[in-house]
């Protein structure tokens, strides 16, 4: 499924995590479903909060090639972007980003609790073993956690950041948002019960 202005879509929630603090510098990187086979995804080395429709580049999911835009290449994270998208038919929208408490879990190594309601909204967060940024090996950590978990909507890569499916770029905003402010509240709730 792809959504109506995907690429306006994209780049304004890109910018709208970079200004609410999802993200920070260069880091992180969005891209969305178009038609069966191809996607878009942010550009290398821009920061989320510079995406804009002509900075982003159309990728083929299936052999991961692309035509050349100016100076813009795909984002080193676009191999585990492609495979989502090519494993989940009902995603049209993978959203990676390193907000501050949803990260601290990850640097961690431990699951987010889950200690509101999200938990009736969502099924549990798998973790994603550690690899390399841009790497084959977590290309191939990835794939496993979405085999192994095939509902999911967040996987938490261990030291790195969060990655959150949707069917739509805004409903995956909407679930980065919320797995921040839960991994708040669950940071919150233990720093108060330490006292």
């Amino acid at each position: 499924m792809t959504e109506p202005n995907v690429t306006q879509s994209l780049s304004y929630y890109a910018r709208r995590a970079y200004k609410r603090g999802l993200v920070g510098g260069t880091g992180g990187n969005f891209s969305a479903r178009i038609g069966q086979d191809k996607m878009v995804i942010t550009a290398s080395g821009l920061s989320l909060g510079d995406t804009a429709e002509e900075n982003l580049i159309e990728m083929d999911i299936s052999t991961y090639s692309w035509q050349p835009k100016a100076e813009y290449i795909p984002s080193k994270e676009y191999l585990f972007h492609a495979d989502i998208l090519r494993l989940r038919p009902d995603v049209a929208a993978v959203l990676h980003i390193h907000p501050p408490y949803a990260t601290t879990f990850a640097v961690l190594r431990r699951d987010i609790p889950m200690v509101t309601d999200a938990a009736f909204k969502q099924p549990k967060i798998p973790r994603v073993p550690f690899a390399p940024s841009g790497t084959e090996e977590l290309q191939s950590n990835v794939v496993n956690a979405l085999e192994e978990y095939a509902d999911c909507k967040v996987l938490l890569l261990e030291q790195h950041g969060i990655i959150c499916l949707g069917s739509s770029v805004r409903w995956a905003y909407d679930i980065a948002d919320l797995t921040e402010e839960l991994a708040r509240i669950a940071y919150l709730k233990e720093m108060l019960s330490s006292k």
